[in-house]
This record gives structure tokens, C-alpha cells and sequence, in this order.
């Protein structure tokens, strides 16, 4: 039995985050019900008399079930026996990569053979996820995901690859499909890993860019033409699209043909007029837009893109310096330009790199910080996903 403080329901939230934020509170187990009250857990050590407000509501002793794990590997003994795990301490693969409702994640070479009990694992913890898959990194020019499918759940049962495997084709094609929509900071984005590239990591660089973009319009008191020439499914427009006269003309492209009826989706959804059609024509559209499949590399040959763009977005982290050069002629002159972009750098190459930006992004804006390349996270063992911020005014 466990002790409880009998709260009215309305309270409930409330009096939980209170419980929650003493040190001797124990997550993982369950608030109860109780007719019109709750009752909510008061952990395995509180103190014999509560502090206040938790003091002023009725206490009650009540069965908990099994505390419920925090963390996935908190399952895998379900799956693993622990002597197992044991040796294992401190490898096994924690990080992740939710999208929507499928899961990826990367395992180490020495823990391949319990692949199939971590995919088991993680799907029991993450309630909410229809399929697991293993990420075996990117291929091709597309930077697509290798993804092995490991575990799913159809109508509450939790399946192996094996158990997904003898499914009839009706019903596995749709369990294991990859388009899913993802949320970031409630709006929804529509992905699919194994068609087009698309990064998670970037939802806090993307809200970012949103900040810098507004920052310029006040600058120029007007909405701001906008070039995202690697822009995948668009997620970065997803975001700037949400400020009320933000965005005037955009050019949205991509090299992946695959990655456009994702393009077109979530431009739609956020109030872009744009069809396949008027993308396959691959034309400045009557709207001022240009939305289609290009090699960013001969997009300043074109005079209707040239010099029309107040903001340059480059994600292209393993290309970016070589990339610059040829599309710094997009931007305008003679006005204050952003440029913001993202690269994949070892850590003794990241000052380096800010000289060599400062060569390619001349004639900054008077009064603003000379751009340096800066460490956001770890893009793997060896090198940090980075970031610049360059302001300019490119002369006439």
C-alpha cells in the first residue's frame, strides 16, 4: 500500500506537478481514480508530514501496480536478461529519432544481435508509435534513410519483424509506411525519411530563423522574399509561413524529385498556392514563386532568380562552404540581407571554417557581429553540426 492525497479533479494537475517538484518524489507511478476526486501517488519515501499546500488535502492509502519504467531500457529486461545488459552498461542505444508516429533509431556493430529486443523495448515504452525502425544512416545524393523495419503495433498487439513479415501485404504495407506527420511546436510537417531527407535535430534552429527573419523585416519594413534552395519538405518555411506578413515571394527548391509532393503538401497547409503541376513546369510562377526541382548550383543563371532575395537559407551541412559562392548572387543589393546556414565540422576545423566564411560572405551590414561558425550539437563522434549568422549589404 502507498500513501495518496485525495484531490478534486480539476486539482489534479496542479497538486501532481507540486508532488513532482520535491526531491523525494518518485516518478513512474499512476495517478488513480477515485468517483469525483483522484488520488495522486506521494512515491516510495515522503516525509511523515506533508509541506504545504499538500498538507490541506485528505490522505489515502491505496495498491500501485508495477512502477512503470521511465526510460525504454527499463523494458529491455522484458526482452534481455540482465546479466546481459549489465555488460552492456552505458552502449546501448538511447539516442533516437521520433517521427510522428514511427521511431528510429542507430545501434553500435558489437549490439547488433539484440537489434530485434531493443525495437521491442522501445515500441513498449513509446505508447503512441505505430513502427520501429533501424536507421542504417543515409544513402545516395538524396541523403536517404536506410530503414529497417523491427517492430510495429497493430490493434494494440506488439509484433516482431518476424510477426510483421507473415502479415498479409494489405495489411503490412500500411503498418510499416515511413509518410507520417511531425510536429514541431504545434504545427505538423509532413515527412517521409525514406524519400527525402529530414532533420528533428534543426526544430529549435528552424524557430531561430523565424526570429532572425523578423528582425531583417523590421529592418526593411516590408515582407521578405525568401531562398531555401535545399529546402527538402520545406520545414523551414513550414515555420516562417506562420508569422502574418513575413514571407512575400519564395523560392523553394529541391534536387529530389521525391522530396516534391511533400514540398507541395506542407506549403499548402500553410497557405501557399502551389500544385505539381506548376512545379513540373519548373517556370517563375504568375505569383512571384519559384517552387520546383533544381541544382542549386545554376540557380543565379537564371535573371527572373538573380538578385531577388532578401534571405539565403543554405542546408546543405556537408557542401555548404563549396555551395556559398555560387548562391550569394540570389541576394539582393543595395538593402540589408541575411544569410543563415548549417554545416558538419570537426571541432579543431570550426575556426578555420569562420575565416573561410568571412572570405565568401563579404561586406557585412555596418554594425553588425562578423559571422563565425558556431557548435549547436553532436553531429557524430568526431564533428559538431554547426551554424552561421551573416548580415550583409551587398553593394549595386
Amino acid at each position: 500500500m502507498m500513501r495518496h492525497l485525495r484531490v478534486p479533479k480539476q486539482k489534479t494537475q496542479s497538486i501532481l506537478d507540486c508532488v513532482n517538484s520535491f526531491e523525494w518524489s518518485s516518478k513512474g507511478y499512476r495517478v488513480l481514480g477515485d468517483g469525483e476526486f483522484k488520488l495522486i501517488p506521494l512515491g516510495d519515501n515522503p516525509p511523515e508530514n506533508l509541506p504545504e499546500p499538500l498538507n490541506q488535502y485528505e490522505e489515502k492509502e491505496a495498491e500501485q501496480s508495477e512502477r512503470i519504467p521511465q526510460k525504454w531500457i527499463g523494458y529491455l529486461p522484458q526482452f534481455i536478461d540482465e546479466e546481459i545488459i549489465s555488460l552492456h552498461e552505458g552502449g546501448w542505444p538511447n539516442a533516437q529519432e521520433p517521427l510522428g508516429d514511427i521511431l528510429l533509431f542507430k545501434i553500435e556493430k558489437h549490439l547488433e544481435q539484440y537489434t530485434q529486443q531493443v525495437a521491442l523495448a522501445k515500441i513498449t515504452h513509446h505508447k503512441k508509435v505505430r513502427a520501429v525502425f533501424r536507421d542504417h544512416g543515409v544513402k545516395g545524393d538524396f541523403r536517404i534513410r536506410e530503414l529497417e523495419p523491427l517492430a510495429a503495433r497493430l490493434d494494440n498487439q506488439i509484433l516482431t519483424s518476424e510477426q510483421i513479415n507473415l502479415l498479409p501485404e494489405s495489411v503490412r504495407e500500411p503498418l510499416l509506411r515511413t509518410e507520417t506527420l511531425v510536429r514541431e511546436y504545434n504545427l505538423n510537417i509532413k515527412v517521409d525519411p525514406r524519400k527525402a531527407f529530414f532533420s528533428h535535430r534543426l526544430q529549435s534552429q528552424r524557430v531561430h530563423t523565424v526570429e532572425s527573419a523578423i528582425k531583417l523585416r523590421e529592418m526593411l519594413g516590408r515582407p521578405l522574399d525568401i531562398a531555401d534552395p535545399y529546402c527538402g519538405v520545406g520545414p523551414a518555411f513550414s515555420h516562417l509561413l506562420q508569422i502574418d506578413d513575413l514571407v512575400g515571394n519564395i523560392l523553394a527548391c529541391d534536387i529530389n524529385p521525391d522530396a516534391m509532393p511533400l514540398l507541395v503538401d506542407n506549403l499548402k497547409r500553410n497557405g501557399v498556392d502551389v500544385s505539381l503541376d506548376d512545379i513540373n513546369t519548373n517556370q517563375l510562377q504568375t505569383s512571384g514563386n519559384y517552387i520546383g526541382v533544381r541544382d542549386a548550383l545554376t540557380l543565379t543563371k537564371d535573371t527572373d532568380l538573380a538578385g531577388k532575395y532578401d534571405v539565403l537559407l543554405v542546408n546543405l551541412p556537408h557542401e555548404t562552404v563549396t555551395h556559398l559562392p555560387h548562391l550569394i548572387g540570389l541576394l539582393k543589393t543595395g538593402s540589408p540581407t541575411l544569410v543563415r546556414g548549417w554545416l558538419v565540422s570537426p571541432e579543431n576545423e570550426i575556426s578555420n571554417l569562420s575565416k573561410e566564411l568571412q572570405k565568401i560572405l563579404p561586406h557585412p551590414l555596418e554594425g553588425s557581429p562578423i559571422v563565425k561558425v558556431e557548435r549547436r550539437t553532436q553531429y557524430n563522434a568526431t564533428e559538431w553540426l554547426c551554424r552561421f549568422e551573416a548580415w550583409l549589404e551587398l553593394p549595386n
